[in-house]
């Protein structure tokens, strides 16, 4: 029966150290996972003696889970007994150096995080923990500095308002002014534009009415060239007309003169004929004086009604009788 009991209670113990080996494996597996805590650093007090709240995150790791797990059980332990005080100090010994709660509340805020970051960064981990992100979520200031510095920001704000204002009145004024002069000066040019409109109208109606003077004079002056002109040509086409009728009767004179001459030459180219006929004829009578007596005879019966030439009669008369005749016509 005891060796039954004793090899329960063997069994009994083997399993349970079984049981511790396991957990202590799968609690080092969780160790190399990143582990994640905030914290509410109280009372950092700055060098004016300001406290500020800082709330704080710490995002962290175990480099050797078998070392750290010698000196702690958890690492919520780690982080109560080493982080959180640890996170206090350095934030305090990094607060101290900003003298003023104003600078780190308005110009100095950034720079403030930033420098406690880098302490937390640089010393807040150990050999076997290291420190992989700082986040600074969120300051706060004391509830009575907060209330004056949004009354001040607020007051600050109505005076900037009103400055704004008195700048913007200052600015509509000087707008004013400038529109006034502006408007003056427009107006000043408007008359002097005016002014200058008027002399350039009275100069362009001058000007018309010289234009139509100088108009006036030039159609007096054309009108009188006009007629100049028109008695010219009635004084050139009467000329031109004696002279027409100068030379037609120039011509008529060179005709009828023309005419003469043919006249003359016909009447001499007659007398001609006719002395011809008459010289062919008296040869006729001198070769046949027979009839020639008897032409004589004929032509003296019908003007003194003598009807016979006496017969023996002298052959010579009929060339006196010819001859008498010729001399009486010409």
């Amino acid at each position: 029966m005891d060796r039954s009991n004793d090899f329960i209670y063997g069994i009994f113990f083997f399993c349970l150290l079984s049981l511790m080996s396991c957990g202590s494996e799968n609690y080092s597996e969780q160790l190399s996972l990143d582990q994640v805590h905030e914290h509410l650093v109280s009372e950092v007090r700055l060098g004016d003696g300001v406290p500020l709240d800082l709330n704080i995150s710490i995002r962290w790791n175990v480099r050797k889970p078998s070392l750290f797990l010698q000196q702690f059980a958890t690492t919520d332990t780690f982080n109560q007994l080493i982080l959180t005080p640890r996170l206090s100090e350095l934030s305090s010994a990094v607060a101290t150096q900003f003298a003023s709660v104003d600078s780190v509340f308005s110009a100095d805020r950034t720079h403030f995080k930033r420098a406690i970051k880098n302490k937390l960064l640089g010393d807040l981990g150990e050999e076997h923990v290291e420190i992989k992100e700082i986040i600074f979520s969120k300051i706060h200031f004391p509830s009575s500095y907060t209330q004056a510095m949004e009354k001040r920001g607020l007051m600050q704000q109505e005076m900037e308002r009103i400055e704004v204002q008195n700048q913007v009145d200052i600015e509509k004024a000087e707008a004013a002014k400038k529109r006034n002069e502006a408007e003056a000066k427009v107006q000043i040019a408007q008359a002097k534009a005016d002014a200058e409109i008027q002399k350039i109208k009275a100069e362009t109606e001058e000007t018309r009415r010289k234009t139509e003077m100088a108009l006036a004079k030039t159609r007096a002056e054309v009108l009188k060239l006009e007629a100049a002109a028109k008695a010219e040509e009635q004084r050139l086409l009467a000329k031109a007309d004696l002279d027409k009728k100068r030379d037609l009767k120039d011509l008529d004179i060179q005709k009828k003169r023309e005419l003469n001459r043919v006249e003359l030459d016909r009447v001499k180219a007659a007398d001609q004929i006719e002395f011809d006929a008459q010289l062919r004829f008296a040869q006729l009578c001198s070769e046949n004086p027979v009839y020639a007596s008897f032409l004589v005879n004929k032509e003296l019966a019908s003007k003194v009604e003598i009807a016979v030439l006496p017969t023996g009669s002298d052959p010579n008369v009929f060339g006196s009788v010819l001859k008498n005749t010729m001399t009486t016509k010409n």
